[in-house]
């Protein structure tokens, strides 16, 4: 459910933002930051409790 609920946040992020509006470099930035945040929670998740993820 947690790598879905990842791919589904980023894909649509991705797929919203370039069909509105160029990507400004601030907004990269904070997508860069927000899917580094994103991929620390769950690299927790898979070293503390793996068995969300089932």
């Amino acid at each position: 459910m947690g790598y879905t609920a990842d791919d589904s946040l980023m894909v649509g992020t991705a797929v919203y933002a370039p069909a509105h509006d160029k990507l400004s470099e601030q907004a990269g930035r904070r997508l860069k930051l927000i899917s580094g945040v994103v991929m620390a929670v769950l690299g927790l998740v898979v070293l503390l409790r793996p068995d969300w993820l089932t």
